[in-house]
């Protein structure tokens, strides 16, 4: 940054100046102060892309996240806060799995929906499957870690011992269950006839040698039976069908991350998103001649005292704190600029123009909701959704956007603003639960991966009644959380049917 000149202020259109040593312009009219960032993007861009390559994750998350402040839509700004996360200087250190063992995958994925949902076309898709990889290792971590405690100390052959006793109970019980009293009955009958034939024809030696033939067969069969069962018992292995069996599931959700890799290669051969060309003036000044629509009664934002205007000087200047405001940022159809940067993702933008507005009307119903909505990155009341994926500092600023609405609103409007209140109290015990209820499920999940043996070694047989009984016990402390989930989620669409229905003409609901 060798020459910096001629740089004006978008809320007084006053010339800024610049401090290298802080690297922010500051206005000496109205003390508004603006980062390198609005200037220069792109060299802010290169200085975290140089970071994120020499492993300062911490530095140049805050340089990808000043560029998002003034670029949401920017891929490369997007994809390396994600990779700051992982704590990845690349994304080519994907190929290597083990490159997100110890990671924090829980704030990856959050980071992954956020820019997934602040993208667009491929891009949009390039983070879904990044999720789909994050994913896929999550679950080869888990199967691997249950191959580990299956293989450890004696757990295998115990498991072994235990499936094959439970193995011998089972075809007790199905022989015990075949109809023994009827086979009794019938060999019984057949015996008797061989005996009566015999005495009705005289010729007792030969029917004699065919009943000893019918006991000795029966005998055979029986022998025969026992060691065909003591041959199946010493080969059979049901731990090692299980172990196999874990093998492939490991060796699936493999194939499924490198699918998802090659995929966000074909997608983005080299993931770049177009940089903004670097503007020199962040005002958007109009012609002289339209000052005259300008509004007269304005509200300086420092000190709530009322501006006069000065033409001469197209500015608004507050003789109380001595502040100054460009006329420019009043007329020219100022809600429209607003509504066009918060439907288009540029919410720290939309929130400035909304916040001008409040200048001129501080109880505009429209820009206190725009506002709201920029805090949440909401586009209308209609779009927002309970979930868990928005930050608490988000949360946060859209709580202080309800009290300034609350506070400014006309009596009217003042009602719709506390409704809206009641809708976003949901989100905090909804993402308390739903943090609950993903914990209890990894435990699920993980008991039902153990329960693979079972299936694997004794298809269709009815081997795992303790298993079910554990299983259930976990899934049953699942309920209440999911009951509570439903029943947020159900009153919290109440809700938003009543914001709606009360303001549906408003273009922001």
């Amino acid at each position: 940054m060798a020459k910096l000149k001629s740089y004006t202020c978008s809320k007084c259109a006053g010339i800024l100046t610049f401090d290298s040593d802080q690297e922010f312009f500051d206005c000496p009219f109205c003390g508004n102060k603006y980062d390198i960032v609005d200037f220069h993007a792109g060299e802010v861009l290169d200085q975290a892309r140089s970071l994120l390559e020499q492993k300062s994750f911490d530095a140049a998350k805050e340089k990808f996240g000043l560029v998002l402040d003034n670029d949401p839509h920017n891929f490369d700004a997007l994809l390396g806060s994600v990779l700051c996360v992982l704590r990845l200087s690349s994304a080519d250190e994907l190929e290597d799995s083990s490159n997100l063992q110890g990671r924090d995958l829980t704030k990856a994925k959050k980071a992954l929906t956020n820019a997934k949902r602040s993208s667009v076309g491929d891009k949009s898709v390039y983070f879904g499957k990044f999720i789909s990889a994050i994913e896929s290792y999550e679950k080869t971590v888990r199967l691997e870690k249950e191959k580990e405690a299956f293989l450890s100390g004696d757990t295998k052959e115990e498991l072994n011992e235990k499936m094959i006793a439970n193995f011998k109970e089972f075809r007790t019980k199905e022989r015990e269950a075949l109809p023994w009293g009827l086979i009794i009955i019938c060999s019984i009958i057949i015996i008797a006839l061989f005996i009566s034939f015999a005495v009705a024809s005289g010729d007792v030696v030969t029917i004699g040698f065919r009943v000893l033939f019918i006991f000795a067969a029966i005998i055979m069969i029986i022998v025969g039976v026992c060691n065909k069962d003591e041959e199946h018992d010493a080969n059979y292995n049901p731990a090692k069908v299980y172990e196999e069996k874990l093998d492939y599931k490991i060796e699936e959700q493999e194939k499924n991350y490198k699918r998802a890799l090659q995929k966000m290669k074909k997608l983005l051969a080299s993931p770049a998103a177009e940089e903004k060309e670097p503007q020199n003036v962040v005002a958007d000044p109009s012609a002289a001649d339209a000052d005259a629509d300008a509004p007269q009664n304005v509200t300086c934002a420092k000190c709530g005292a009322g501006l006069v205007i000065d033409k001469e000087k197209r500015v608004y200047q507050c003789d109380h704190c001595g502040v100054a405001y460009g006329v420019s940022l009043f007329f020219s159809l100022p809600m429209e600029k607003a509504l066009n940067a918060l439907n288009t993702g540029y919410f720290k933008d939309a929130d400035q123009r909304f916040s001008n507005l409040l200048m001129v009307d501080q109880s505009d119903f429209e820009a206190l909701l725009g506002r709201i909505l920029s805090a949440g990155r909401w586009t209308k009341v209609s779009g927002i959704r309970l979930s868990s994926d928005l930050e608490e500092g988000e949360l946060d600023q859209v709580r202080s956007g309800l009290k300034e609405a609350v506070d400014q609103a006309s009596e009217g409007d003042r009602q719709f603003f506390n409704k809206m209140k009641e809708l976003i109290s949901y989100f905090e015990p909804y993402q308390e639960t739903k943090k609950e209820l993903d914990s209890l499920s990894v435990a699920v999940l993980e008991m039902e991966t153990k329960a693979d043996v079972y299936a694997a070694a004794f298809p269709g047989a009815n081997y795992d009644d303790e298993y079910k009984q554990e299983r259930q016990e976990l899934v049953s402390k699942t309920y209440p959380a999911q009951v509570k989930l439903k029943k947020l989620e159900e009153e919290f669409s109440g809700v938003l049917n009543e914001l709606t229905a009360a303001r549906n003409g408003c273009r922001l609901v």
